[in-house]
C-alpha cells in the first residue's frame, strides 16, 4: 500500500470520527407523523420543532439531539425515551409521561412540565431555567448539575385546557414539586419557586438555593 493510499484511508477514518452519527430513521419519522405512535423508534436528530405531538406514544424512542423546541407533547408517553441533548425549549409537556427518560444535557428552558411524571428520570446537567414545574413528579430523579434558575409554578394557560382525560381546572392542580429522594447535587435553584414542594430525602450537596422560595416545603 503506497503512502497516498494510506493517507487517504487515515483521512477517511478521521472524518468518520468527527461526523455526527445522529440521523433519524425516515420510516420511523413517517410512522410517527402518520400514526402518532412510534414505540422504540429512532428519531435521533429529528427536526420536529413546533409540531403537535400531543398524546403520542414514543415509549423507549431515541430522540437524542432532536430539535423539539415549542413542540406540543401534552399527555405524550415518553417513558424511558432517550432525549440526550434534545432541544425542548418552550415545549409543552403537560401531563406527559417521562418516567425513566434520559434527559441528560437536554434544553428544557421555559418548558411547561406541569403535572409531568418524571420519576427516576435522568436530568443531569439539563437546563430547566424558567421551566414550569407545578405539580411535576420528579421523585428519585437525577438533577445533578441541572440549572433550575427561576423555575416556576403557575397555572397560567391551564384553567380551561382540554385534555384527553377531561377538562383540567385550577383546583385540580396540586401545588408543589415532588422532589422526594431526588439528587440535586451541584444544581442551580437560584430564584426557583419550590413552595409547598416535597424535598424529603433529596440530596442538596452544593446546591445553590439563593433566593429560592422554600415556604411550606417538606423535608
Amino acid at each position: 500500500m503506497n503512502l497516498t493510499t494510506i493517507a487517504t484511508a487515515v483521512l477517511m477514518m478521521a472524518t468518520s470520527l468527527v461526523t455526527p452519527a445522529i440521523a433519524e430513521n425516515p420510516a420511523h419519522l413517517k410512522q410517527l407523523l402518520e400514526t402518532k405512535e412510534c414505540i422504540g423508534c429512532d428519531l435521533s436528530g429529528a427536526q420536529l420543532a413546533g409540531i403537535d405531538l400531543s398524546g403520542t406514544n414514543l415509549k423507549d424512542a431515541n430522540l437524542s439531539g432532536a430539535n423539539l423546541a415549542g413542540t406540543n407533547f401534552n399527555e405524550a408517553n415518553l417513558n424511558r425515551a432517550e432525549l440526550i441533548q434534545a432541544n425542548l425549549q418552550d415545549a409543552s409537556l403537560i401531563v406527559a409521561k417521562l418516567h425513566g427518560a434520559n434527559l441528560t444535557e437536554a434544553n428544557l428552558r421555559g418548558a411547561n412540565l406541569s403535572l409531568a411524571g418524571m420519576v427516576i428520570a435522568d436530568l443531569t446537567n439539563a437546563n430547566l431555567m424558567g421551566a414550569n414545574l407545578i405539580g411535576a413528579n420528579l421523585e428519585s430523579a437525577d438533577l445533578t448539575g441541572a440549572n433550575l434558575k427561576d423555575a416556576r409554578q403557575t397555572i397560567g394557560h391551564l384553567g380551561h385546557l382540554n385534555l384527553q382525560e377531561g377538562s383540567l381546572q385550577p383546583m385540580d392542580i396540586v401545588n408543589g414539586v415532588n422532589l422526594r429522594d431526588a439528587n440535586l447535587t451541584n444544581a442551580n435553584l437560584t430564584g426557583a419557586d419550590l413552595t409547598a414542594s416535597d424535598l424529603g430525602g433529596a440530596k442538596l450537596e452544593n446546591t445553590n438555593l439563593y433566593e429560592a422560595k422554600l415556604m411550606d416545603t417538606r423535608r
